[in-house]
């Protein structure tokens, strides 16, 4: 897809001219048995190309002074069965009623996840697992990863990257949502399936939730909150960001796939190693496609493929059906069949990013909280968004019973609820430079001198970038190393964002250093005097004291 071509809405596509157009991607999808699934990006990408061409669907949240009469009632209702559904669970044992609603089913994966020990452990601390159950949702365990980028055609030494401790965690997704919708349901949560949501009205207080069933049939639901866990592109995400639109998006598509030609050399599946970041050719149709693939059970692999893009009238409409047939064309240039080789399911989403700047870049909806991606907190590089759900799940939650608690419900209260970080939200910088701007090769040329700077920085900076930990001075380390070792850098950057994002780039570097001081005079306070703070401030005004409780990190 070329970076300059305009706006264009994409022919229609069915399944019938598809075999004429996607040949490659109609014989795995038949071969997998995954026809239902190949309707369904058919009708993902439509969704997609009419947000990116601005047709956004009908607002469907409004504000009434009553309610209409519900068919129950309950403290929290979650709309979306995914990272909404693990949420959930915490809240119910926090003692709150909670309903869980879904167009699917409620905790079926759609994607696959891997994660670090760190957040897994999170999931422990929590109560949601214990230690020994782990097993049964960890598929494997890699050694180590690593991020390589081709070297062929680059006029800098060559670099690579290996880490241990980073995305070295494939999980059993599915597994995993079916232990936990499990648990929900044995604590007293009450689950919908099938379920889609039509319209939100919201009065002082409470909302009225409108979904209808399969057969058309519709219910009312009663919530003193709404929970908006359906993803980055959730109707009501749209409509809260309405006039500010998507900064980028992440095209990714793949397979769980088995059978590949073994071995420790590149191309080969070497399952020890979890590859984090891979390019093996420099960009092809104005994009530098990227690989990623983790090991599951077995001889299993999930293997994505994707690319950085930015979104506007100057850029391609993006399509996933288009980036399938580029994957099963371009498989064999990163992973070799073997004489067994077999696609099992297929993994595929648009993954958007905007740009926040600030804890909230937009005002909430009255009586909605969005979580997981529709809150679009995830890193817009690594595009982490399960991490980020998993490692600020303790922090949201005990903010969301403590706002339920003292009936801190208006927007301005809850916009204090998110899994911002604000060493996150700095990222967006580096995924720009994730998409060719002059010569093919020119993503591969930075890419190979960013691993040089962080191997020579050492690898704890290495890990906590890529763990969306990093710190002030790791940020500071990283841009001056840069400057030393690669000194076009700075006409690059200003290629590359231009005066009014380098502009941006400036503001967002100052708001991560009044970030790093605050957190700074925490530590000297320590744990014990931040929360006695805390509970001063609370005598006085609950709400000043949720929003000092949101920013202890």
């Amino acid at each position: 897809m070329n970076a300059t071509q305009p706006h264009i809405a994409p022919p229609e596509r069915t399944l019938a001219t598809l075999g004429t157009t996607h040949p490659r991607t109609v014989a795995a999808f038949e071969a997998m048995d995954a026809s239902k699934q190949l309707e369904a990006i058919i009708a993902l990408d439509e969704r997609w190309s009419a947000l990116e061409m601005g047709h956004t669907t009908a607002d469907l949240h409004s504000q009434v002074e009553t309610l209409p009469r519900c068919d129950g009632e309950w403290d929290l209702i979650y709309a979306g069965g995914g990272l909404g559904l693990i949420h959930a669970l915490v809240m119910q044992r926090h003692g709150y009623r909670v309903l869980v609603f879904d167009r699917d089913r409620v905790g079926r994966a759609h994607r696959e996840w891997n994660i670090s020990d760190t957040e897994l452990q999170a999931l422990v601390d929590l109560g949601i697992f214990a230690a020994d159950e782990l097993h049964h949702i960890v598929a494997h365990r890699h050694e180590r990863g690593v991020v390589r980028f081709h070297n062929a055609a680059i006029s800098v030494p060559p670099a690579e990257l290996w880490m241990a401790g980073v995305l070295d965690v494939s999980l059993d997704a599915a597994e995993l949502l079916r232990r936990v919708r499990v648990k929900f349901e044995a604590a007293g949560g009450t689950v919908l399936d099938h379920r889609t949501l039509r319209s939100v009205r919201a009065a002082p207080g409470a909302v009225a939730v409108e979904v209808t069933d399969t057969e058309g049939t519709t219910q009312w639901l009663r919530a003193r909150l709404l929970l908006d866990a359906l993803g980055a592109t959730s109707p009501l995400a749209i409509q809260r960001h309405r006039g500010r639109p998507f900064a980028g998006v992440c095209p990714t598509v793949g397979s769980v796939i088995s059978g590949l030609e073994r071995g420790s050399q590149p191309g080969q599946h070497d399952s020890s190693v979890g590859d984090i970041l891979i390019s093996v050719a420099d960009a092809q149709r104005g994009q530098q496609f990227i690989w990623e693939g983790f090991a599951g059970r077995d001889d299993q692999l999930t293997v994505y493929l994707f690319y950085y893009d930015r979104i506007g009238p100057a850029y391609g409409v993006h399509s996933l059906l288009d980036l399938f047939e580029d994957y099963f064309a371009l498989l064999p240039t990163y992973k070799r069949p073997g004489n067994h080789f077999q696609h099992h399911k297929p993994v595929y989403g648009f993954i958007p990013a905007r740009h926040t700047e600030r804890r909230n870049t937009a005002p909430l909806l009255r009586g909605v909280l969005p979580v997981g991606d529709a809150a679009a907190q995830q890193s817009p590089l690594t595009f982490t968004g399960f991490g980020s759900h998993v490692r600020n799940l303790a922090r949201t939650t005990s903010l969301l019973s403590y706002a339920l608690r003292w009936e801190l419900l208006e927007p301005h209260w809850l916009q204090h609820i998110s899994a911002y970080q604000s060493n996150v939200a700095l990222h967006w910088v580096f995924s720009r430079f994730m998409h060719p701007w002059q010569e093919p090769n020119t993503v591969n040329q930075l890419q190979n001198v960013f691993a040089r700077v962080l191997n020579e920085l050492g690898t704890p900076v290495a890990e906590r970038f890529f763990k969306d930990q990093m710190r002030w001075s790791d940020y500071g380390r990283i841009v001056n190393h840069t400057l030393r070792v690669y000194q076009p850098i700075i006409s690059t950057a200003l290629t590359v964002l231009g005066p009014r994002d380098t502009l941006r780039w400036i503001v967002d570097y100052g708001r991560f250093t009044q970030s790093a001081m605050a957190a700074a005079v925490g530590r000297r306070l320590g744990t014990w005097g931040w929360h006695g703070l805390e509970r001063i401030v609370e005598r006085i005004h609950p709400g000043w004291s949720l929003v000092l409780r949101s920013r202890y990190t």
